[in-house]
C-alpha cells in the first residue's frame, strides 16, 4: 500500500510537470519588462507560491513555528473548506471562466490575510526554504536577487531538462518497485544544484539571508514542485495532496 501511494504521488507530480512544460514554459523567454517577467505564462511562479503557502499553513509544525492562535487556525480551515467547495463547483466551467473565478476565490480566501506581519515574514521564509531554488522562478524573488535575463533563461533550460528526465524515467518504469520517491528526490536535488550554480556568490549569499533561520520540517522538506494540487510529503514523509492556494505571485504575465 505504501509503495502504491508513493507511486501515485510521483505520477501525479510527473503529470503536473508535464502540464507545466507544455502549457507554461512553451515558447521562448520574453525580454524582461520589469516585474520579473522572464518565463512566459501566467502560472508557474503564481501556482508555486500560492500552493506552498496554503500547504504550509496546514502543517502542525509550521503552525507552531508561527505561533498561530486557535482563532487563526479556525479561519484558515474555513478558507480551505471554501476553496475545496469552490473547486468542485467550478470544475465544469469553461477554462477561462474557471481561471478567473478561481483567482477571485484565491484572493478572497488568502489564508495569509489572517496573519500578523511577523507571521507573514516568517511564513515567507519557510516558503522559500520549502521551495528551494525553484523559488527563483517567482518574479519577486528573481527581482530581489537581481537575476539577469541570461540567468532566467538558463534556469528555464534547467527546469525543462529535469522535467523531461522525469517524464522519461516514468515512461521507462523508473518509478516502479518503490523507487519512485527516491528517483524523484534525486532529480530534484540534481536540478536544485544546477539552479544554484547559476547564481553569483553574492546572489547565493543573499538567497541564504532571504530564507531566514533554518527550519526542520517534520518528516523532511516538502517534496513540492508546483502549486497544482500541492503535492508534498506528509508528516511521515508520504506524498500527499494539498489544497494548493494562498499568497504568492506569478512568474510572468
Amino acid at each position: 500500500m505504501r509503495a502504491k501511494t508513493i507511486a501515485v504521488g510521483v505520477l501525479a507530480a510527473a503529470l503536473v510537470c508535464s502540464v507545466f512544460a507544455q502549457g507554461v514554459f512553451g515558447g521562448q523567454p520574453r525580454q524582461g519588462q520589469g516585474g520579473g517577467q522572464g518565463l512566459r505564462g501566467q502560472g508557474f511562479g503564481r501556482m508555486m507560491g500560492a500552493g506552498m503557502a496554503g500547504m504550509l499553513l496546514q502543517r502542525p509544525d509550521v503552525q507552531r513555528e508561527l505561533n498561530l492562535t486557535e482563532q487563526q487556525k479556525t479561519q484558515i480551515r474555513q478558507m480551505q473548506e471554501a476553496m475545496r467547495t469552490a473547486w468542485q463547483e467550478t470544475r465544469n466551467l469553461p477554462p477561462q471562466e474557471r481561471r478567473q473565478k478561481m483567482e477571485e476565490l484565491r484572493q478572497k480566501n488568502d489564508p495569509t490575510k489572517v496573519l500578523n506581519e511577523t507571521q507573514k515574514k516568517r511564513l515567507r521564509e519557510l516558503e522559500l526554504q520549502a521551495m528551494g531554488p525553484m523559488a527563483f522562478l517567482q518574479p519577486e524573488v528573481a527581482d530581489e536577487l537581481k537575476l539577469t535575463q541570461e540567468q532566467r533563461s538558463r534556469l528555464q533550460g534547467i527546469v525543462m531538462q529535469q522535467m523531461q528526465q522525469l517524464r522519461e524515467l516514468w515512461q521507462g518504469g523508473g518509478f516502479g518497485q518503490g523507487q519512485g520517491a527516491q528517483n524523484f528526490q534525486q532529480i530534484r536535488e540534481q536540478m536544485e544544484k544546477q539552479m544554484l550554480e547559476v547564481l553569483t556568490p553574492a546572489q547565493r549569499q543573499q538567497w541564504q539571508q532571504m530564507q531566514g533561520k533554518p527550519f526542520q520540517f517534520e518528516g523532511g522538506r516538502p517534496m513540492f514542485w508546483g502549486g497544482m494540487g500541492g503535492f508534498g510529503q506528509g508528516q511521515q514523509g508520504r506524498p500527499r495532496g494539498g489544497s494548493g492556494f494562498g499568497g504568492g505571485s506569478g512568474f510572468g504575465n
